[in-house]
């Protein structure tokens, strides 16, 4: 009933019950009763890198609308542009996309089987395949800050995926 929609909503403190929660965190930390779970627990996510594909991919299909057929294609870039979001933190990688840009796929990086990538434009943007343990593949096209996301999620991937996975761009 009731007591159960309370406790189904966030909790919401105010200053002063924050403040207090988090001086009886710190007291029971120092006292050594918070173990690694809880720790790992209480610490916030925290997004290493957010944005939409490289704005240099709607390039090439612009440049295609001269032809009648290279509209369709700038349509689609163009949407993608507007839609599609990627975002890497210290816990996963999330891509939203889709026509409305409500379908979202995320996982950690323990599932990541491999990664592989192609660059664009000399190194601006690049590519990226990743392949989940379950078989499933992610496609993160026109990715920008590409050497430091991919250097970055590479380092938090486990040992045998990193053997498996393409060398950072620098390493080539």
């Amino acid at each position: 009933g009731v007591a159960r929609e309370a406790t189904k909503q966030k909790q919401r403190l105010n200053l002063n019950e924050a403040l207090e929660r988090e001086k009886k965190e710190k007291a029971a930390k120092a006292a050594g009763m918070v173990g690694k779970k809880d720790e790992a627990k209480l610490a916030p996510e925290q997004t290493f890198w957010e944005g939409p594909p490289s704005s240099t991919e709607v390039l090439v299909p612009f440049l295609g609308c001269f032809l009648v057929l290279g509209i369709v294609p700038f349509i689609s870039a163009v949407n993608r542009q507007f839609r599609v979001k990627y975002k890497i933190t210290d816990r996963r990688v999330s891509v939203s996309g889709g026509w409305d840009g409500k379908d979202v796929t995320e996982f950690s990086y323990a599932e990541i089987k491999e990664m592989q990538y192609g660059l664009r434009f000399n190194g601006y943007c690049g590519d990226m395949r990743i392949g989940l343990r379950d078989g499933a593949n992610i496609e993160m096209f026109g990715l920008t800050n590409f050497y430091d996301n991919y250097k970055y999620m590479l380092s938090r991937i486990d040992k045998g995926a990193r053997k498996r996975s393409d060398p950072p761009p620098d390493q080539i």
